[in-house]
């Protein structure tokens, strides 16, 4: 103890040392001086000659302004200048504008504080007085598929031969680096991006799959992956990358980028460490200002149908957009032409969905004061069937279980998104108000067995319906107002969520070991819950030159009522046992049948002070990037009212101390982040009270009051060397360990197959994940694309199982490895002729010490060919033919080898306005599936 305590008043003092120290060094630091020009009357920018002069008129300097591509790309493109380190005094300064065929412009500004890192003046607008026509000048450029320009990854889309009618999806899917999972989740050299851009600004915020599946891929001129920085920067002026040498200027033959402002990086104009990692998808000129509309439709086999629509409007002041989307079609097949589409990856099932939305975003007095609105509808039908064998690992003899499910699903949701922002020179006021309704309902059945290694023990019939519906409303507010250096913020967050379900559930459990006699039930669930958060924060960021020191607080309040409330229908006298899906007529007769030992309802308080303290510092002359650390104090107080069989109140109060550091650098050359950190909770208050529900009882589950706080510990690296011919080698690895984690323990009756399990905390729970990823041209005419991706992955579970009579639970250590490698060869010869080998695989071993585990050793591998070629009369083929296998797995019907054959033939009409398809997927099956497919395309 008294080690901790030296060491925390150590940490202190150097921290005091530290702070008092900085002031000094502001005294001698050098402020640059920034701004931008544009025309009075266009808007756009003017390459004037910009003079700064002291207030008495002596020129300090002379540079030229230079054109930079907006942010949000509305159209606009601005002129920007900057002074680097060109006043060290406080006082009044005069910048002023030239340019043949203007009026000369004055603007006034001010180094009010030593602590400022940049002077921000205020836009000149420059009166033209003579117009001058220039000559047109055509530029032929070659197509590189990727240039890395310091801290941004720049895609030229019209690099990639895509199939005729692709999407966004499939052009991303084709990016060097890039991997497209199937829920949208988009990867770039490792890294996960964490927001989807079109055109600067969020398309369907919250939603990717819309942009994705909706957006065509003909429209897309760039995708630009890079840090976006957020308001803080901007006031404050520390973002380097609104110096002029680093903004862009686009050319067909170089293309300059930037890091995207934010919200308080914006602000604040410097970087205050809020960046976020995006991929900004940028439309062809044609498109970006202006309409665009287009229309699919399709039918095939086994009653297949598409039916699809998409249009929008841009202009430099406005956005709108709308679609509609309905299909029987599973959503994975839309990647059926990539070598991606497995036979594990199609359901047994079948999925029908119709969704529509509306989108409107409206600009301001500038490109970050808007208002957005998003509303869409979703309907989704679901028919699944699934058979699952799923095999327990316990001391002295495992347990199998083979069930086989159908079920019918219905769903429908209403969201509403909306967003309003509005940023001045001083001041910014992001708003989000989020309401969404889902309802949903459905009905299905069950087939189960259990058994042991040699005897079946028990099987279960069952079938059950369901409704339920959930409310959302969610309101957010942050504000920031910058005092000379400095910034204050105050946020402000309310959120509640409604949900009801009510299920019927008719099962029939027949023991075939120990003489016990069947049970059957008929129970009705009326679950409704309710939950309420309130949340506000301030903080103060004190800025000394390229360092933000910010002490923050926040308060956390959150109520959570629910009840789970079971009722016996085989209770009622005289009722038919098989009827279901029947209410009693009348209350009373459903209240005497409340199975009170597995009803319960709960009230919970949680009130939570959060004491912070950041620390954020760009350091260019140690490593040129940016070192971030918080240490947080959290105080959680939480009281939790049961009441059940009996009342039960508890409390808990604990405070955790969460600390997090980051250090990040980005350049042309090499980019590396590192993060680490911890967090802390308590486990769900429900699983530590003391209760048994035997509503399941095939599965009787209890409470556990001993459970302990969770402590979570997280590593993570990435590391991306850039080099000539497109060559890229990425790095990844990261570790994740949980102190306390919920297990839940299983003690198992080998006579009737019945499980009790209940929740406990183990340690030894830890993972790990390692990954290379390598791509380069191998001609230098950039026509062979070689990428080839490594993953290693370690997962060390532990938990706890035990047989009926024993003294004691064990303690169970299972060993899960993977080992992984997808290689990629791209042949580009012309724009009529792509090729492309792909191949793959995955090895799993998963072992333990424990007695009659059984070594787990099985892979899974594909390999084929994809090509795209144009065939005579103007028409394009896509075909991939690729194997896939699986070997090693103990179920014998899990060994497959699968050769999938995709086709797909395309031609335009009408000038490229009408796409007609035809689609082949998985042609080898008996009988294959065939669709065809018309696509309209009204241009702007």
């Amino acid at each position: 103890m008294m080690g901790i305590y030296v060491k925390k008043h150590i940490l202190c003092i150097c921290l005091l040392l530290l702070f008092f120290a900085l002031p000094a060094q502001a005294n001698d630091y050098k402020h640059s001086v920034q701004g931008s020009v544009v025309d009075n009357i266009t808007g756009m920018g003017v390459t004037a000659k910009i003079t700064l002069m002291t207030a008495d008129s002596v020129v300090i300097d002379t540079v030229t302004a230079k054109i930079a591509e907006m942010p949000y790309d509305n159209g606009y493109h601005i002129a920007y200048y900057v002074f680097k380190d060109a006043v060290t005094a406080k006082g009044k300064y005069i910048i002023k504008a030239e340019k043949e065929g203007y009026d000369v412009c004055y603007m006034n500004c001010e180094l009010r504080s030593t602590r400022e890192n940049y002077i921000r003046v205020k836009q000149i607008r420059m009166t033209k007085i003579v117009e001058h026509e220039l000559k047109e000048v055509t530029v032929v450029a070659s197509k590189v598929k990727m240039v890395m320009k310091g801290d941004t990854i720049v895609y030229n889309a019209n690099a990639f031969s895509l199939a005729e009618g692709n999407m966004l999806d499939a052009l991303i899917a084709r990016l060097p680096g890039a991997k497209l999972e199937k829920d949208g989740r988009i990867y770039v050299n490792g890294r996960f991006i964490q927001s989807l851009l079109v055109n600067g600004h969020e398309f369907f915020a919250g939603n990717p799959k819309l942009a994705l599946e909706n957006l065509p891929a003909y429209t897309v001129n760039k995708i630009k992956v890079y840090n976006k920085a957020g308001t803080k920067s901007r006031l404050m002026q520390r973002n380097p990358k609104l110096a002029l040498e680093n903004l862009p200027a686009y050319t067909v033959n170089k293309i300059k980028v930037y890091n995207k402002a934010g919200t308080k990086s914006r602000l604040m104009q410097q970087k205050m460490g809020d960046n976020t990692y995006v991929m900004d998808v940028r439309l062809k000129r044609e498109y970006a200002t202006g309409y665009m509309a287009n229309l699919e439709a399709g039918g095939g086999t086994q009653k297949r149908y598409k039916l699809r629509g998409f249009g929008m409007k841009f202009s430099d002041k406005e956005r709108m957009g709308a679609f509609f989307n309905v299909n029987n079609l599973n959503d994975n097949q839309r990647a059926a032409l990539t070598g991606k589409w497995s036979p594990q990856d199609v359901g047994d099932g079948l999925l029908t969905v119709k969704n529509a939305g509306i989108s409107y975003l409206r600009f301001f007095n500038n490109e970050f004061s808007w208002f957005t609105t998003e509303n869409t509808w979703q309907h989704i039908n679901t028919d699944n069937e699934s058979i699952t064998h799923t095999q327990t690992y316990l001391p002295n003899g495992n347990s199998f279980l083979h069930n086989h499910s159908k079920q019918l699903n219905s769903s429908d949701k209403w969201e509403s998104r909306n967003a309003l922002s509005v940023e001045g020179g001083i001041f910014s006021t992001t708003n989000f108000l989020t309401i969404s309704y889902l309802r949903n309902n459905g009905f299905g059945s069950t087939n189960s067995a259990t058994a042991n290694e040699t005897t079946k023990l028990n099987t279960l019939l069952s079938r059950n319906s369901f409704e339920s519906s959930d409310f959302n409303f969610d309101f957010s507010t942050s504000n920031y107002v910058k005092y000379i250096t400095d910034l204050i913020r105050g946020d402000f967050s309310v959120s509640y969520n409604r949900n009801k379900q009510k299920q019927f559930m008719l099962n029939n459990v027949q023991y075939l070991q120990g003489g016990q006699p069947n049970d059957h039930r008929n129970n009705y669930f009326d679950m409704p819950n309710q939950k309420l958060k309130l949340s506000a924060g301030v903080g103060y960021d004190f800025n000394i030159c390229k360092t933000t020191f910010t002490p923050e607080y926040s308060y956390t309040y959150t109520y959570n009522k629910a009840s789970n409330l079971l009722y016996r229908l085989d209770w009622i006298a005289g009722r038919d046992i098989n009827q279901f899906n029947i209410l009693p007529s009348t209350s009373n007769v459903l209240l005497s049948v409340l199975d009170n030992n597995n009803s319960y309802r709960f009230n919970e308080y949680r009130n939570e002070h959060r004491f912070n303290f950041h620390y954020f510092k760009f350091c260019r002359k140690l490593f040129d990037g940016e070192f971030t650390v918080n240490l947080p104090l959290r105080l959680l107080n939480a009281d939790f009212h049961y009441y059940g069989v009996n009342e039960q109140r508890f409390s808990r109060r604990k405070l955790f101390f969460e600390p997090d550091i980051r250090l990040s650098h980005w350049s042309e050359d090499v980019s590396w982040v590192f993060t680490a950190g911890m967090e802390s909770d308590f486990p769900t208050l429900l699983a530590t009270a003391d209760y048994r529900n035997d509503s399941d009882p095939l599965n009787i589950r209890l409470g556990n009051k001993d459970l302990r706080n969770l402590h979570h510990y997280d590593v993570d690296a990435n590391i991306t060397f850039n080099g000539e011919n497109e060559k890229t080698i990425s790095l990844s690895a990261n570790y994740h360990r949980t102190d306390n984690q919920v297990a839940y323990a299983l003690i198992f009756d080998k006579t009737t197959g019945a499980s009790i399990i209940y929740p406990t905390s183990v340690n030894g729970n830890w993972n790990t994940k390692f990954e290379v990823e390598f791509k380069r041209a191998l001609d230098k005419a950039n026509k062979i694309l070689v990428s080839n991706n490594f993953v290693t992955k370690y997962n060390h579970c532990v938990d706890m199982a035990s047989i009926a009579g024993s003294t004691e639970s064990q303690r169970s250590i299972v060993n899960n490895w993977e080992f992984g490698d997808e290689l990629k060869v791209n042949y580009r010869l012309n724009d009529n002729y792509e090729f492309t080998f792909h191949t793959g695989g995955k090895y799993y071993l998963i072992n333990s010490e424990r007695v009659g585990f059984e070594k787990i050793k099985a892979s899974d591998y594909n390999i084929g060919l994809n090509a795209q070629i144009v065939l005579p009369w103007e028409l394009q083929l896509t075909t991939d033919m690729t194997m896939f296998a699986r070997r090693g797995y103990q179920q014998t019907e899990m060994n497959t080898t699968d050769w999938i054959w995709n086709v797909q033939l395309a031609r335009t009409f009408l000038k490229g306005h009408l796409t007609a398809k035809l689609q082949g997927f998985d042609l080898l099956q008996q009988p294959p599936i065939g669709f065809g497919m018309f696509s309209w395309h009204v241009p702007s």
